[in-house]
């Protein structure tokens, strides 16, 4: 394996495939990457099966939670905003809050999303991500990592010591996804 297949082939860095004009070709990217790399998604289902995007409630977080086995990351309830959750069958998790009048489903990419995703050693596939990519990490309380996304100026990628877990913060309007991740209003739901 050559020294930038390993960081292309673990960190799992995402592109938000839920957002914007690149939702199609994020996944056929996605799709072509796994089957170059000879993967899967982990759960033996295609890249393009995922549970339809739903509205919840603050209360239903928990049991989201419990499902996926994992923390679910965000950013606590929003004024004038709904929850929608996606859950991938790998365990990826995405929150997008919506205005009352967003379609479900919809793939704009005008929404705050807060995507939780498993990967191991997180902070260790930033680093080779960052390093791959010639990028530099920021640092922020409670010793995590971030790493912004070159190719999609609204995401942000964080990671934990000792968390096997990645979360992206995307927001549309630029700044704001580092300035919430620097404010510690990234938290889990639990």
């Amino acid at each position: 394996m050559r020294a930038g297949d390993e960081a292309r082939a673990n960190p799992r860095i995402r592109q938000p495939e839920l957002f914007g004009k690149a939702a199609s070709v994020g996944l056929l990217a996605t799709a072509l990457l796994l089957a170059l790399l000879g993967g899967d998604n982990g759960g033996g289902e295609s890249v393009s099966s995922r549970v339809t995007p739903r509205i919840v409630e603050v209360s239903e977080l928990g049991e989201a939670e419990a499902t996926v086995g994992h923390p679910i990351y965000w950013v606590g309830p929003q004024p004038d905003r709904r929850l929608e959750l996606s859950v991938e069958p790998d365990g990826s998790v995405y929150l997008r809050y919506l205005p009352s009048g967003a379609a479900v489903g919809s793939s704009s990419g005008a929404y705050l999303t807060v995507g939780t995703y498993p990967v191991a050693d997180a902070q260790a596939a930033l680093r080779r991500t960052a390093a791959s990519a010639g990028a530099g990490l920021g640092r922020v309380a409670d010793g995590g990592i971030v790493l912004e996304n070159p190719e999609s100026a609204g995401s942000v990628y964080l990671a934990y010591p000792g968390s096997d877990l990645q979360i992206e913060v995307y927001d549309p309007a630029p700044g704001r996804a580092m300035e919430l991740i620097e404010a510690g209003e990234i938290r889990p739901v639990g």
